[in-house]
């Protein structure tokens, strides 16, 4: 797949959305610094419940979804079918009739809405005649039948109201619809059915009496982000329920049931909107940031973690998800609840609810503590995770959310004065840390392995290591560059999942290009996954969706996705944490403001904290070559600001004072942290400047993202992604060259980079194509990118994989017999050895049983140097021995023995002119019953 090349924004066009002038920047409509340390009166919670804050004024308000009451009406019509008097009356309070079973009328609330439809009949209306109410999220879906949410076998389809003329009538509140953008009302006979009003009265959010009073904001000079950061808070808003309000489970045979209790309390935070309505732990992971981001009310996440504490079994596993589902074996949600734990500690410093589940939260870490192995790492036995494919054994993501939980669990045990446990649980994350880089880590793909031995390099494995600072930096940084080689037009591809577009991973593969320091990489992804997601005509134009396919259709069997779900809100917490730059240290401290602008020119928001409001807003300026920043924020919430340099010598000044002068500081401990000057001690009202001090040079480096992981047929094409990185204060426009062997091409590879927003890299794919009469065996292949008057070099080595001439044939000691694999015919005859295609396979016929050979004959003679061998990775030769003939015996050219490579060139000593060559094996891996097998044998 062509990586997409990284655009460079018109700066000038960024600065549109920007309302605060340099020299003038405020920070009105702000809430004030410290305001809510001493207003916190609800445990859990940054904004007590039900408080209404200041909700006009606020930068970004214009773009916040939620509505400014609990009662809507629709306000358009979508589509009319059959006899529908006067359709867009309804909107004004005029009458409308229905008549005719195929009449329908179908009215768009214009974005996610959720609760209870109430309508009105005119006193015209005909008594006993029935009205049919169908739901859907998607427009792809508006019919007489609800799209899909009882997880049953069963329809949603249509609830139906009794029509009483000059009456009102509600929905039963079992049939609550939860999440819906269309309402179509059917008629169901000849008789009219005439009404005048449909209002909805909104059921999430249940305690907030302002459902547009956000604890917190944000805004920059991209509109477009500003619009993703309110749709991520709408979504995890519309995710907020009253407990009693929760999808039943089992499923009904038809229809849908939301009058479950899924949780404790008032307002509990579940998964989705229109489903599942229940306390999942992973979609926590991703929804609790976003919920302290934005709408500041922690009590849903206390509610929804107590929750779970309280189904957590007597082995100390928790739940992989809670009432009335109540599911568990999933090592990796289990997890979560841990990381949720400290979250929500984190965010809420609530430590009168942390010592009620202390005890609890011990068991579980011990139960997770159980799986590690002699290795170092854990083992995963409950495989239940995410939609993903493939969980188990000593995987990366697991591996990565145990660290998580280790090293935050130790610092929630320092608050609890548990210095075993915390002493324990570190030394537990270091060992850990350590074997995941020494067993996982894959040098030549820049990534690491789903397991041991595996060929997969997952999205959510390698995100969680860079997001949890598993990965050192400089593998970071790598991890962050092969992540963008899985990107297509609508987002970022998802290899444990099929290659479709899965939300919950890429929330968690945006944190990770921002803690690598990628910001420009992770705000070209928002743009464009959510970006599209807001955009698209199949969505709700106000919240995200669980996941869709890799060309942008819906995901999860279409009309059963959830559109409206809180994992894929992943932008919201980053933009705030990381873009504007408030972010948390620790589980127990304060915030560093740490702006991370990529090619934004401004943002400003706030954050209430439990140690009081914290507001942020900077500037920076590409042309001037400054930054400047005003802190408004309780000496108490911040333990220090970093200020960016975008890779050059800058002044730092503070309320106008010379604190850094490029070399040395003078006050608040000034000194250089990577890209940063780093302060502490700041004033809690600051005015923060930066200038850039001369000029930064071009420089440029080179580095293959990740090496070709598959051979090269000879007449063939491969893609060689090429990491090209650059500092300077320019935009650099260029070209990565290949230098290839003999008869070899590549096609030109142009890059562009903007290195005004500090050090900065692309992604280049370069394609080169083998000829035909290529020679097999290993190739070299070098690399040099120029822009700007520098260059840099590189280089690669690829396997090629020869063509046998026409007419060659293949023999075995034994084949099976054709069968059927998941629904396909299979064969495996020897010629699948000779197809070009890694797919197909030779396989012998005599499990457990060696030797078994595999016989290849030219029609004339070949001269080799070696053969190209390829197998299945559930059935790898081990032992085996590559012979030609001489005419009148076999010799034995090369014995090969311990192998477990799929893929791999056996080399002769040297070149053998032959007609036939074979392979014996003497022993191969042995699971899926111990048979031998061979992809491909070529010279």
């Amino acid at each position: 797949m062509a990586t997409p090349h990284r655009a460079v924004h018109p700066r000038g066009r960024r600065r549109l959305g920007f309302c605060l002038a340099l020299a003038g920047m405020t920070l009105a409509g702000l809430p004030a610094a410290g305001a809510t340390a001493a207003a916190t009166t609800t445990a859990g919670s940054a904004l007590p419940a039900g408080t209404a804050a200041a909700s006009h004024d606020r930068p970004g308000d214009a773009d916040n979804f939620a509505p400014a009451t609990r009662t809507v009406a629709p306000v358009r019509v979508t589509r009319t079918t059959g006899s529908v008097t006067d359709p867009g009356g309804l909107l004004d309070g005029r009458p409308t009739a229905l008549t005719g079973a195929d009449s329908s009328l179908t009215l768009d609330f214009g974005k996610e809405v959720g609760g209870l439809v109430t309508l009105r009949f005119t006193n015209g209306a005909t008594a006993g005649s029935r009205l049919g109410l169908a739901f859907t999220e998607s427009s792809q879906y508006i019919g007489t039948t609800s799209d899909a949410s009882n997880g049953g076998g069963g329809s949603d389809g249509a609830i139906f109201a009794d029509v009483a003329p000059g009456a009102s009538w509600t929905m039963p509140a079992a049939s609550l619809r939860g999440g819906f953008r269309y309402l179509t009302l059917f008629g169901t006979s000849g008789t009219p059915v005439a009404l005048d009003q449909v209002s909805l009265a909104i059921s999430f959010a249940p305690t907030m009496t302002d459902l547009r009073a956000y604890a917190n904001s944000f805004s920059s000079s991209d509109p477009l982000l500003n619009r993703i950061w309110y749709a991520g808070a709408y979504t995890v808003q519309t995710n907020t329920i009253a407990p009693t309000t929760g999808r039943v489970w089992g499923p009904p045979a038809t229809g849908w049931d939301n009058s479950a209790t899924v949780g404790t309390g008032d307002t509990v935070l579940v998964d989705g909107a229109k489903r599942d309505r229940t306390v999942w732990p992973g979609d926590l992971g991703v929804s609790v940031p976003t919920e302290y981001a934005s709408l500041g009310d922690l009590t849903p996440t206390r509610n929804a973690l107590t929750t779970l504490y309280q189904h957590q079994a007597a082995s100390g596993e928790l739940p992989f998800a809670g009432p009335q589902v109540n599911f568990y074996g999933s090592d990796t949600y289990h997890l979560w609840t841990l990381i949720g734990t400290a979250n929500y500690y984190q965010y809420a410093h609530d430590r009168a609810w942390l010592d009620g589940e202390w005890a609890g939260y011990r068991r579980a870490v011990a139960f997770s503590l159980a799986k590690v192995q002699p290795d170092g790492l854990m083992s995963v036995t409950g495989t239940a995770d995410w939609a993903r494919g493939g969980q188990g054994g000593e995987n990366i993501e697991a591996n990565a959310l145990l660290y998580q939980a280790l090293v935050t669990g130790a610092a929630l045990a320092d608050v609890e004065g548990d210095a075993q446990s915390g002493s324990a649980w570190t030394a537990a994350a270091a060992k850990l840390k350590e074997a995941v880089n020494s067993t996982l880590w894959d040098e030549a793909a820049g990534q690491y392995r789903d397991n041991p031995g595996s060929d997969l390099h997952p999205q959510d494995g390698n995100s969680a290591a860079v997001w949890f600072q598993v990965a050192p930096a400089d593998r970071a940084l790598r991890v962050s560059a092969a992540l963008s080689r899985n990107w297509n037009a609508y987002g970022a591809t998802t290899p444990e999942k099929n290659g479709e577009i899965a939300t919950f991973p890429g929330s968690m593969e945006l944190q990770a290009h921002l803690q690598a320091g990628d910001a420009t990489r992770a705000l070209d992804l928002m743009r464009r996954e959510w970006g599209y997601m807001l955009d698209s005509p199949l969505g709700t134009g106000s919240t995200f969706w669980e996941g869709y396919l890799a060309d942008g259709r819906l995901g999860y069997g279409g009309a059963y996705m959830s559109a409206a779900h809180g994992w894929a809100t992943g932008p919201t917490s980053a933009l705030t944490f990381y873009v504007l730059g408030i972010r948390p240290q620790s589980v127990t401290g304060g915030y560093a403001l740490r702006p991370e602008p990529g090619d934004l020119a401004s943002a400003q928001g706030s954050l209430r904290t439990p140690l009081g409001d914290i507001r942020l807003a900077w500037h920076h300026d590409v042309s001037a070559r400054t930054f400047t920043e005003k802190v408004d924020a309780p000496a108490a919430a911040v333990t220090e600001v970093d200020v960016p340099t975008f890779g050059a010598r800058t002044r730092v000044t503070v309320n106008g004072s010379v604190v850094w002068n490029g070399r040395s500081g003078s006050a608040y401990g000034a000194h250089t942290d990577g890209g940063y000057v780093v302060l502490r001690g700041v004033p809690s009202t600051a005015d923060i400047g930066s200038q850039a001090l001369g000029r930064v040079t071009t420089a440029l480096s080179a580095a293959v993202t990740a090496a070709p992981s598959t051979p090269l047929r000879a007449g063939q094409t491969l893609t060689v992604p090429v990491t090209v990185s650059a500092t300077g204060d320019t935009v650099l426009h260029g070209s990565v060259t290949a230098g290839l062997p003999a008869g070899w091409t590549a096609d030109p590879a142009a890059f562009t980079v903007d290195t005004r927003d500090g050090p900065t890299d692309t992604v280049v794919p370069v394609t080169v194509h083998a000829p035909a009469g290529a020679a097999g065996g290993p190739q070299s292949l070098t690399f040099t990118a120029s822009a700007g008057g520098a260059s840099a070099h590189t280089a690669a080595q690829v396997l090629v994989f020869g063509v046998w001439p026409e007419g060659t044939t293949a023999a075995a000691s034994s084949f099976h017999a054709p069968n059927v694999y998941e629904g396909q015919q299979r064969t495996y005859d020897p010629a699948n050895a000779l197809d070009g295609d890694p797919s197909t396979f030779w396989n012998d016929d005599t499990p457990g049983a060696f030797p078994d050979t595999l016989t290849v004959t030219s029609p004339a003679d070949v001269t080799l140097h070696g053969v190209g061998f390829a197998s299945m990775v559930d059935g790898v030769p081990t032992d085996f021995a590559v012979q030609t003939w001489d005419g009148t015996a076999w010799v034995t050219h090369a014995q090969v023995t311990g192998n477990t490579a799929v893929d791999r060139w056996v080399a002769f000593d040297s070149p053998v002119t032959t007609t036939s060559v074979r392979i014996v094996v003497n022993a191969a891996q042995t699971q899926n019953g111990d048979f031998s097998r061979v992809a491909e044998l070529t010279p």
